[in-house]
C-alpha cells in the first residue's frame, strides 16, 4: 500500500509540474478542468447522495458545459473569482458549529450539489488565471500548499495538543498550523526572489500567503465534513493509494480562488 501510495504520488507530481511549466494556457485550461471540474464533479455529487451513474454523468457534462465559456469569453476575472468569498464565508461558519449542523447536508443534498459549482468552477479558474499571469505562480501555490500540509504534520506530531476541528479531522492540532504558517513566511519570502513580485509588496504578498495557507485548511475540512457525513474514507479510488480527486485538491479548492484575488488586489 505505501509503495503504491509512493509510486501514484510521484507520478502525481511529474505530470503537475510537466503539466504547469510546458502546457501552453489553453491546454493547461483545458486539461485542469478535466480533472478539477471533471472528475471533482463526479466525485462531489457521489459524496452528496447523488449514486446513480446516469445523473452523475449528466450532473458532470452539465458543470463543464459551463466551464467552456469561462475560458473564451471576456468575462471580468475579479467578479468570478469574487464568487468564492461568500462561498467560502458560509463554509467556515459551517465548519465552526459542526456538529451542530450534523445531518442537515443529507436533507438538503440538492443544495449541497449546486454548491459543489460554485467551489470547482472558481478554483480551477483562479488556477487558469494565475497560469495565464505566470505559470510559476500555480507552482508557488501548489508548493505551497503541500509545504504547509508537512510542516502541520511534523509540528503537529511533535507539540501538538490542542485539537484544531476534532469531530472532522482528529489529527491537525492549533500548534500543527502554527508550524505551517511559520514555514509559510519562509516560503513566501524566498518565493519573491523568483516569483514577479515587486519588492514594496513582499510583505504584503507574505500575508496573503499566510491567509491562503489558513483557508486551504478550510478546504481540506471541508472535504472531511462532506465524507463524513457521507460515510466514505476516500472522495473516490481513481488514484491508487491516494483516494479520488478531491483528496488530493481539497486544499486548492479554498487556496486557489483566495491566491488569485489576492494577486490581483496586489497588482
Amino acid at each position: 500500500m505505501l509503495k503504491q501510495r509512493i509510486m501514484t504520488g510521484l507520478v502525481l507530481i511529474t505530470l503537475v509540474f510537466a503539466g504547469v511549466i510546458f502546457l501552453p494556457t489553453p491546454l493547461f485550461a483545458l486539461f485542469s478542468m478535466m480533472f478539477i471540474v471533471g472528475l471533482g464533479a463526479w466525485e462531489w455529487a457521489g459524496l452528496t447522495g447523488c449514486y446513480l451513474p446516469e445523473k452523475r454523468m449528466m450532473g458532470t457534462l452539465m458543470i463543464l458545459m459551463a466551464s467552456v465559456p469561462l475560458v473564451f469569453l471576456p468575462l471580468p476575472t475579479m467578479s468570478v473569482l469574487w464568487v468564492s468569498v461568500p462561498i467560502w464565508t458560509a463554509v467556515l461558519l459551517a465548519l465552526w458549529i459542526y456538529p451542530k449542523n450534523a445531518g442537515m447536508y443529507k436533507k438538503y443534498s440538492l443544495v449541497m450539489r449546486i454548491l459543489g459549482i460554485f467551489v470547482l468552477l472558481p478554483a480551477w479558474f483562479a488556477l487558469f488565471k494565475l497560469h495565464q499571469m505566470d505559470p510559476r505562480y500555480v507552482l508557488y501555490l501548489i508548493t505551497l500548499v503541500a509545504l504547509a500540509d508537512t510542516a502541520a504534520y511534523f509540528t503537529g506530531r511533535k507539540w501538538g495538543v490542542t485539537k484544531l476541528a476534532p469531530h472532522l479531522s482528529p489529527g491537525k492540532t492549533r500548534e500543527g498550523m502554527s508550524g505551517a504558517v511559520v514555514v509559510t513566511a519562509a516560503w513566501a519570502t524566498l518565493a519573491t526572489m523568483w516569483l514577479p513580485v515587486p519588492a514594496d509588496k513582499s510583505i504584503h504578498f507574505m500575508i496573503l500567503s499566510m491567509f491562503v495557507v489558513l483557508m486551504s485548511v478550510a478546504g481540506d475540512l471541508f472535504e472531511s465534513l462532506l465524507k463524513r457525513e457521507a460515510g466514505v474514507k476516500d472522495s473516490g479510488q481513481i488514484l491508487p493509494g491516494h483516494g479520488g480527486i478531491l483528496d488530493r485538491v481539497d486544499s486548492l479548492l479554498a487556496a486557489a480562488p483566495i491566491f488569485a484575488l489576492g494577486l490581483l488586489w496586489l497588482a
